[in-house]
Parts: C-alpha cells; sequence; structure tokens
C-alpha cells in the first residue's frame, strides 16, 4: 500500500514526488522547516530563561531531520536497511543531552523538566521532517507551541485557586520551625509539607521548604503572610517559590 503524506496530497503529483522522493529541493525543503520549527520551540524557551534554548533546539532538530535524510538516501542507495533504525538511535541519545538540563536546585526545586521534554519532542519532529511527513511534524509543531504558551497561565490560575503555595524559610535555628508551624496555623493556614533542605548544612541555620494551603478561615492572605515573616527575628530569610 502506497501511502502518501496528507499535505503531499494537496499538490500535483508532480510536486508530491519531488517532496516525497531524496532529491535537492526535497532535502533543502526538510532542512529549512525543521530548522524553524525547532527555532520557534528554542525562542519560546529563550524568553523564559532556558538553558537550552534557540541554538541549542535548532540543532537538535537539523540533527534529527538529517539522521532521517541519511536513512532514507542509504535505503536508496543500497537497496537495503532498516528505516527506523537511526531514528531509534537518536532517540536513544537525545536523553543524554535532555539529562543535562535537569537540575535539584538548593531549594529543593527541579528545573529543567520542560524543556528536557521539550527537546525530545523537537527531535521526535525532526525525525518526521526528515522522513517526509510533514503534516504529523506541523501538527505536533502547533500543539507544543500552545503546550508552552498557554497552559502555564491555566496551570497558574487552578493552582491560585487552590490556595497551594510554596514558601522558602531561613531559621536560626530548627527549634524556631516548631514555634512558626504554630503562629501559622493560626492565621488559619494548614502546612501540607515541610521538607528540610540539606544543601544549606553547613551554613548553620536551619533551611526548610513548606507547602501550606488556607483554610478560608479569616487570617492573613497570603501576601500579608509573607510580609509579616519577614519580620519575625528568627527568619533570616523567606519567600514564595
Amino acid at each position: 500500500m502506497n501511502i502518501v503524506d496528507p499535505i503531499v496530497k494537496l499538490f500535483n503529483e508532480e510536486i508530491g514526488k519531488m517532496l516525497t522522493s531524496l532529491n535537492i529541493w526535497s532535502i533543502l525543503i526538510r532542512i529549512v522547516i525543521a530548522v524553524l520549527i525547532s527555532g520557534v520551540i528554542g525562542l519560546e524557551r529563550s524568553s523564559r530563561r532556558q538553558a537550552a534554548g534557540l541554538r541549542t533546539y535548532i540543532l537538535v532538530g537539523l540533527g534529527s531531520a538529517m539522521i532521517m535524510i541519511t536513512n532514507q538516501y542509504l535505503i536508496e542507495a543500497f537497496n537495503n536497511g532498516d528505516p527506523a533504525r537511526l531514528g531509534a538511535g537518536v532517540l536513544s541519545g537525545i536523553g543524554f543531552l535532555g539529562a543535562g538540563t535537569i537540575m535539584f536546585t538548593s531549594k529543593s526545586q527541579v528545573k529543567g523538566l520542560t524543556t528536557a521534554a521539550g527537546l525530545w519532542s523537537t527531535a521526535c519532529i525532526g525525525l518526521c521532517v526528515g522522513c517526509g511527513f510533514y503534516t504529523m511534524s506541523l501538527i505536533v509543531f502547533v500543539i507544543i507551541i500552545l503546550v508552552l504558551t498557554f497552559l502555564p497561565k491555566i496551570e497558574k490560575v487552578f493552582t491560585s485557586r487552590r490556595g497551594y503555595f510554596e514558601l522558602h524559610i531561613e531559621f536560626e535555628s530548627r527549634a524556631n520551625l516548631k514555634t512558626y508551624v504554630s503562629l501559622v496555623r493560626e492565621q488559619g493556614y494548614k502546612i501540607i509539607a515541610v521538607e528540610h533542605n540539606p544543601a544549606y548544612s553547613n551554613s548553620g541555620l536551619s533551611v526548610y521548604t513548606m507547602v501550606l494551603v488556607h483554610r478560608g478561615k479569616g487570617g492573613l492572605n497570603r501576601k500579608e503572610l509573607l510580609n509579616w515573616s519577614k519580620t519575625l527575628p528568627y527568619i533570616e530569610f523567606i519567600e514564595e517559590l
């Protein structure tokens, strides 16, 4: 069965054949599409000051597309080979690059997961473009941009409605934690989790990450609680994460 990409079907037979076969024009078109799509995703990550930005994403998308074009060339040149073999190697290898963008910060936060997932998805788009599957690559590109651009805003709305928030707190000593927890509960807050941060073990401070939610029974609101906490003499530093 001869399966043709839906976008290719929109063109006449001559152009469709050019887009699916291996020639100088199809190679250039695939490379340009891979660079443009990867570049737009990379720009979105750069705008959020992520470690992997425009150049990294372009290189990932371009390299993936090149692998699939090379794979097609090998199959046509030697009339033998596995069309998915080189692509599978790309997906395995991109894991090492993605892992390098994931960091565990001193404030017990995991950073870079979205960037790592974006790199992996961009590699997949590059593979789609490289093998001439234009429709899938463009559809997934639009979805990725929507996910990266609009979902953070939607997540923020849902999170704020639930009332959960995290605090990074640096106490003078461990004994201050119990006192602070009691005061916070008096203000109508429920302590969901308290996690000690070992990264500050040599600083002489007792540092914690605390997750709270307001029970809606009066007391200070989130901003007022933060400002009030800053006035307590045994708190060296506090901020909302």
